[in-house]
């Protein structure tokens, strides 16, 4: 990874402030003031949402950059322009450009990162950019913008060491991405983020099911929205939980348009989001043997992960591969996974935090080699069984590559 190799061994010095990367965007004269903005938050769902909302963007003949974290396989996908990652080239020009900068104000790897993003998008004259949040929001780096619209897909119980223990400080957190006087579009009802929403003073909030509604029938979507009625829209992304960050991307979209004069075509809508590509959310690596993929990395995604496929894949018998973080709620995780799977394969992320055999119970079996967990998995499939690889984002990307050079 070209920028992160600036930041190896280093402990980064994470504070709840933006002045930082404020002072360093100013030095290069504040280049995210020269694009319009989306930026979007949430427990899950921010990355299928943001993939969904630039794909109806870029159908609509706008120019796009996407910024999103983590990446799957190349540092490079964090960067895009047109659904287009960066090239290795114009990286490091932008490396050796901002390494003065980001040591002068200590900046950490995501700081740096959305740093790059901002002035790669400005040199670009980007038409529109959406950024996923990478941490909470509030003292998110990317929350140095005004956006034109805010999303929030939902919350759930995740980095409770940083963001708070209960669903309400870590709403307080999300809502930080949101503007009195700009419209936030909140992707379920959850009253933690509705409640203080209202109490914030925003002026536009649009929440199922009171600002936009969405029914499914025979898998497809019924969408509708103030004068605006779209029918049987299929969504690209395998899962009911896709219906949802779908839904969220159109009313975004919508709103945006609405903002900024932009002639809605339906079809196109429709168009985008059918094709939207985003890895590692309820993809099918084969279908001989049935291998699924989804990084589903706290408590609230193991278990809709689990429930989509008990519902796409009913006859089935899980056999789960589970490679995950130390500084997760692993033990709930596991405890999960080993209740709804026939079989559970441990295996370790060639990164530090990864959890490895001597951290998990002894009675688990535990592949160190990703390679031989798959194997494993492989060796005890029949053709009543399906091979979920699910945990964090790194094991997908890790995956990915076993599958690519496999292909």
């Amino acid at each position: 990874m070209k920028l992160y190799r600036l930041f190896e061994k280093k402990v980064f010095k994470i504070q709840p402030d933006l002045e930082r990367i404020r002072k360093a965007l100013k030095d290069i004269g504040d280049p995210h003031l020269n694009f319009r903005s989306v930026l979007i938050s949430g427990t899950n769902g921010k990355g299928s949402t943001a993939a969904f909302l630039e794909s109806i963007l870029r159908e609509h003949r706008l120019k796009t950059g996407m910024f999103t974290s983590p990446h799957i396989i190349d540092e490079n996908e964090r960067w895009q322009i047109n659904s287009k990652s960066i090239t290795d080239e114009r990286l490091d020009d932008y490396i050796s450009q901002l390494k003065p900068i980001i040591k002068k104000y200590d900046l950490t790897y995501f700081e740096a990162s959305t740093l790059t993003a901002f002035k790669y998008f400005s040199d670009e004259k980007v038409d529109v950019a959406v950024l996923e949040v990478g941490l909470g929001g509030r003292w998110d780096a990317t929350n140095v913008v005004y956006p034109e619209v805010s999303i929030i897909t939902n919350v759930s119980l995740d980095h409770t060491d940083l963001l708070g223990n209960t669903l309400d400080k870590i709403a307080y957190e999300k809502l930080g991405i949101s503007r009195k006087d700009r419209p936030l579009v909140i992707g379920q009802d959850q009253i933690e983020i509705i409640s203080q929403a209202v109490m914030k003073g925003i002026r536009e909030i649009y929440h199922y099911p009171i600002g936009f509604t969405y029914q499914i029938k025979n898998n497809k979507m019924i969408y509708s929205f103030k004068n605006y009625k779209i029918e049987d829209i299929k969504p690209s992304l395998l899962g009911k939980r896709q219906f949802s960050n779908c839904a969220a991307a159109i009313t975004g979209f919508l709103v945006f348009a609405e903002r900024n004069s932009i002639k809605v075509d339906k079809e196109k809508i429709k168009n985008a989001v059918s094709k939207t590509f985003l890895p590692a959310r309820m993809q099918i690596l084969s279908e001989d043997p049935l291998i699924v993929l989804d990084g589903a990395h706290n408590e609230d995604a193991v278990i809709k992960t689990f429930k989509e496929i008990e519902e796409l894949f009913p006859t089935r018998k899980i056999i789960t591969i589970y490679g995950g973080m130390k500084d997760k709620n692993w033990k709930k995780i596991l405890g999960i996974i080993t209740y709804r799977s026939k079989e559970v394969i441990c295996t370790q992320i060639p990164v530090s935090r990864s959890l490895k055999k001597s951290d998990l119970p002894a009675d688990l079996k535990f592949c160190e080699e990703i390679k031989q967990a798959v194997d494993a998995a492989k060796s005890i499939y029949t053709d009543d069984s399906l091979i979920l690889i699910t945990g964090s984002l790194y094991l997908s990307g890790e995956m990915l590559k076993i599958f690519a050079n496999r292909s």
